[in-house]
């Protein structure tokens, strides 16, 4: 695959990846805003704006932005991150300017009503909801307050019902205003097509002669000296947990390290966490790691769905595998395994027009940098044992260990789990 990346005068940025051979188009336009640039009174603005994108503009309305995309077979959706704001659209190539002219069309002019902002205003509020009662989802919300206490980047995306609830309609398009702008945006497209194409359309749709400087954030406080814990008491017939530690920011050198130990934990059915919990403790139906990477810093975690009498137990053994992993060298073979499973997902991951679209613009914007798969792969081929140990060390440690938990837990098993916070060798 071949990239383009140019930037108008304006700043606006339009990437293309070039995808022969595809009979689909994807079609994207980035905002470089989201839940990390928000004021805490507003908290939530980014996700409420997301939505009101979708409820017309000064040329079409709720029903022809949507007919549009789907009318000729596409599929039309947004999402907010922490760093971004990203509406998209998949649809058959030769339909590609029609998405890029609909998506744009809602970026730049939107007109909010007042109207449907009520009602969409409900909608959230409902969604915010139905995540407090899922406490798979929630015990990581819990798990970012941890994190990054009394920060943006600890607060849920789509705000509290106190702020969504007071958000005004003024305030979101004023919010609007200052980040909807194209030195904040870019567009990307991916398929079967041509950049100088792509580049004079976006051009002509984005005129606007001004040039105002990137929105940016305060950068986050992840020092933390003791470990720190969130017990939520909630009647549920399974406790829900997660392990957090800070990690690293998505560029850092290392990042390769920590992605393959995260493979060899818990990425998957051959992974440590799953051999050690599920199958030969039957303590557990789920149990995975993650890892979080921001611009400038990141999280590993690892969850967990259990009976609430095994927790304890549950707890232990997690902490015992990442005290392993201190302590000892993996064996070759699981490396070679790690490796390959990796790789193995990059390259799957970007033979569909949407992800690799998405893959290339969300690097581009935020990292700077377009993903390349020969240099991933001898980055990845270049990590020995060594060095696996190494980034276990240098990040699993007992005074940066965090635990959220849901569940009908008692104090005295609450002060159970607090006694087991510790790494063996940190």
């Amino acid at each position: 695959m071949s990239y383009q990346l140019s930037t108008l005068e304006n700043g606006l940025k339009v990437l293309t990846v070039e995808m022969p051979n595809r009979d689909s188009a994807a079609v994207a336009v980035w905002v470089k805003t989201g839940g990390r640039y928000e004021k805490k009174k507003f908290s939530g603005v980014s996700h409420f704006l997301e939505h009101m994108m979708f409820k017309g503009t000064k040329t079409r309305s709720i029903r022809q932005i949507k007919e549009e995309i789907e009318g000729v077979g596409g599929i039309l959706n947004a999402f907010t991150g922490e760093e971004v704001t990203c509406y998209f659209a998949k649809l058959l190539k030769q339909h590609y300017t029609r998405a890029l002219t609909v998506l744009s069309d809602m970026v730049l002019n939107a007109t909010v009503p007042a109207d449907e902002l009520v009602k969409e205003r409900t909608v959230i509020l409902e969604e915010i909801k139905m995540y407090r009662d899922l406490p798979s989802h929630h015990v990581h919300d819990l798990m970012g307050e941890l994190l990054w206490p009394d920060q943006p980047l600890g607060r849920t995306l789509a705000g509290t019902p106190e702020t969504v609830s007071r958000m005004t309609r003024s305030d979101i398009l004023g919010y609007k205003k200052d980040s909807y702008h194209p030195a904040n945006i870019l567009v990307s497209i991916a398929g079967n097509i041509e950049h100088d194409e792509v580049l004079r359309q976006a051009a002509e749709i984005y005129k606007t002669p001004l040039k105002r400087k990137p929105s940016v954030f305060t950068p986050a406080e992840s020092v933390q000296k003791r470990p720190r814990t969130h017990f939520f008491e909630k009647k549920t017939e399974q406790t829900h947990f997660v392990i957090g530690l800070h990690a690293l920011p998505r560029t850092h050198p290392d990042r390769y390290k920590l992605g393959l130990l995260h493979v060899m934990l818990g990425a998957n059915m051959s992974s440590r966490l799953f051999e050690e919990v599920r199958e030969k403790r039957g303590l557990a139906y789920e149990i995975k790691s993650s890892v979080a990477a921001y611009q400038d810093t990141g999280a590993f975690t690892v969850s967990a769905g259990v009976e609430t009498s095994k927790s304890v137990k549950a707890l232990a053994v997690i902490l015992k595998e990442l005290g392993k992993v201190r302590k000892s060298f993996v064996k070759e073979g699981e490396l070679r395994r790690a490796k390959d499973y990796f790789m193995s997902q990059v390259y799957l991951g970007v033979e569909d027009t949407l992800d690799y679209m998405l893959w290339a613009g969300e690097k581009a914007l935020c990292a700077g940098e377009l993903p390349d798969k020969e240099e991933i792969r001898q980055k990845v081929e270049a990590v020995t044992l060594e060095d696996v140990r190494s980034i276990a060390q240098e990040l699993f440690r007992t005074r940066s260990l965090n635990l959220s938990l849901i569940g009908p837990v008692p104090e005295k098993m609450q002060r159970e789990l607090t006694k087991q916070l510790e790494i063996e060798g940190s």
